[in-house]
């Protein structure tokens, strides 16, 4: 029997129905191993860098993990704020002002260029650490705490290296 034009492409059209999707199983793995590892890597734990050899932090029991804030570095000589060398010591212990206009100035331009809009971030930028080294003066230590309070930083954090119970 001889089947007309129609027939014929309707027929074609069945055929191509009754084929099932496979879904390609190596595309869908390497796809949850990106987002596996992109998860690890975003949600870990950070950790503040460890000190210079110059810089011995005191040993004490600690409880919570440091956050990621702006780091003061202190050795018995000279004060880095985020890398930076803006004083020395020696300045610090000879100035007599309760506070350092140098490093005033950077933990303020540093404020300066948080970005953020929620309220966290906003928390989170008044927050300093300082790693000073255990045989520092305590005046030291005095004044730049009083300096991070006139830049604006209400959080100021001490650190310390961790013991086992």
């Amino acid at each position: 029997m001889n089947m007309s034009r129609r027939m014929r492409r309707m027929g074609r059209f069945r055929r191509m129905d009754n084929k099932v999707a496979a879904l390609s199983l190596v595309a869908l793995i390497d796809m949850f191993t990106n987002l596996v590892f992109f998860l690890l890597v975003s949600q870990g734990v950070t950790v503040i860098q460890a000190p210079r050899q110059e810089v011995r932090l005191p040993d004490s029991y600690v409880e919570e993990m440091p956050r990621p804030t702006v780091v003061i570095m202190v050795s018995d000589k000279w004060v880095l704020v985020e890398g930076t060398q803006l004083a020395t010591v020696d300045e610090i212990l000879n100035s007599k002002e309760d506070s350092i206009a140098a490093i005033r100035d950077r933990l303020a331009q540093i404020k300066r260029k948080v970005i953020g809009l929620t309220d966290e971030t906003k928390a989170q930028s008044d927050e300093v650490t300082i790693l000073a080294d255990k045989e520092l003066p305590f005046k030291v230590i005095k004044k730049l705490m009083s300096t991070c309070a006139s830049a604006g930083y209400g959080k100021i954090s001490l650190a310390v290296n961790q013991k086992t119970l």
